[in-house]
Order: C-alpha cells, then sequence, then structure tokens
C-alpha cells in the first residue's frame, strides 16, 4: 500500500570529496532504488535525466536532487592550509525556489497525434525543507516540485477529453537550492529538469482486487518513475500497489 516518508527526514546524509569555489550545485536527480525512500548523498547513485508522473496522481512529483558543497574544508593551499571547524564551513539548507514551464502538449486519439507548443508559465513558488551540507560533501534532499493542483491544471488547460484520448505534456522544473552559510544566503545553480504528466504511463491495471502486484512502483510515490500495479477496489477506485 501507499505509504510516503517525510523526505527530510528519510534521506540519509553521507560526505564525499570535492573541492571548488565557494558555493554549492545541484548535479543531478538521483534514481530512488530498491523498496524504501531513502538516498545516501554518495554522488555514485544512479540518477534520472528525466521525469514521469501519472497525471491524476493524488501526489505531487518529488524531486530528489543530488547538492554538492564547493565549499572547502580548509583555507589555503598545500601545506599552509588550515583546517577550521566544519561547522563554520556547513551550508544549513533552507529550502528551494521553483520555477515550472509547461513546454509541450501530445494529445492521442485512436492512433492520431495532436501536438502543441505553449511555452506557458505554470507556477513560480518556493519550498521549505531542512538539511546540512557539509564543506566538501554532498546530500539529498526530497521536495515536491509538481503539485497535484498543477497536474489538474495542465489537464484542464490540455482540453483533453481523458475518456476518449490520453494526455502527455511536458513541464520543465527549474530549481534553485537556498542555504546560509555564516549568515550569508547561498544559492545553487539553476537545475533544469524535465518531466512528463501523462495518463497512458506509470499505471499498469492487472483487474479486480484482491491481486498481487508485481510491480509496486516508486517507494516515494508510486505514481511516478516507474511502473505500479494497480487493481480495482469494490467501489470502482484504483488501489495502487494493488492487494486488498
Amino acid at each position: 500500500m501507499l505509504r510516503l516518508a517525510s523526505l527530510t527526514t528519510a534521506l540519509a546524509l553521507v560526505g564525499c570529496a570535492d573541492n571548488g569555489d565557494e558555493g554549492m550545485t545541484v548535479i543531478n536527480n538521483t534514481a530512488v532504488v530498491g523498496e524504501t525512500c531513502s538516498l545516501s548523498g554518495d554522488p555514485t547513485q544512479p540518477f534520472k535525466s528525466h521525469g514521469e508522473i501519472y497525471a491524476l496522481s493524488p501526489y505531487g512529483y518529488t524531486l530528489t536532487p543530488l547538492i554538492s558543497s564547493r565549499i572547502m574544508s580548509s583555507i589555503g593551499t598545500g601545506n599552509t592550509g588550515t583546517t577550521v571547524d566544519p561547522l563554520q564551513r556547513t551550508i544549513f539548507l533552507k529550502g528551494a525556489d521553483v520555477t515550472l514551464t509547461l513546454k509541450a502538449v501530445s494529445i492521442e486519439t485512436n492512433g492520431a497525434y495532436t501536438v502543441s507548443q505553449p511555452e506557458s508559465l505554470l507556477g513560480q513558488f518556493s519550498v521549505l525543507f531542512s538539511g546540512s551540507l557539509p564543506p566538501s560533501g554532498s546530500v539529498n534532499v526530497g521536495f515536491e516540485v509538481i503539485t497535484p493542483a498543477m497536474l489538474r491544471t495542465v489537464i484542464q488547460n490540455s482540453g483533453v477529453n481523458l475518456t476518449t484520448s490520453d494526455l502527455n505534456a511536458e513541464v520543465l522544473a527549474e530549481v534553485e537550492v537556498v542555504g546560509d552559510l555564516g549568515g550569508n544566503e547561498v544559492r545553487s545553480n539553476t537545475f533544469a529538469y524535465p518531466i512528463s504528466v501523462c495518463t497512458d504511463c506509470v499505471i499498469n491495471y492487472i483487474g479486480d482486487c484482491p491481486a498481487t502486484p508485481a510491480a509496486k512502483g516508486n517507494p516515494c510515490n508510486v505514481f511516478q518513475d516507474g511502473v505500479v500495479d494497480c487493481c480495482s477496489s469494490a467501489d470502482g477506485g484504483l488501489i495502487c500497489p494493488a492487494g486488498g
């Protein structure tokens, strides 16, 4: 059954070597693998270059970016370098600023496709989360970048009739992570991540419940990035993963 963990507490932190100028960089959107909604902060983890979410998902799209510190743990170079208290060079994460743009819409009806490129702004907003990024280290965080309300807006604005047609819309999420370093605001690069909002994806219907799922879906949100087996309950609703 669908159970979402609190990402800001579930995602673990692991430091790893990196040197560079001051600041922080969003490296990628780390892929969630296994059966738990947890990530290690290790830059060798697999990552996703493109997201996907079921358009009728009751939950929004959860981004799980890997953030790397460009703050060195010492001052100076070579033998003259001086190590300082790591806490003085730790970035304390506060949240992120998000811009969503609807880039393209494709509607399929009986094998015929209608494609448009509206390039319309879906929204600009801030999300809040907490965490710490040690000097020369990296960390994963998790937060919602497309809300359920925005999924509904994409459907409504497309004009699609979901009883006869399928929708595939491309949304570009542009994210800047915000933190605090010694009382000064620190921002990451702008990380651009495309996400498909689609009706003919993720969900694999396997009949009436009870049923045993082979695919249990993404542990952070079963309605995104993967395949989940679903069955129909007695009242006609979907249960994902299948069961009961």
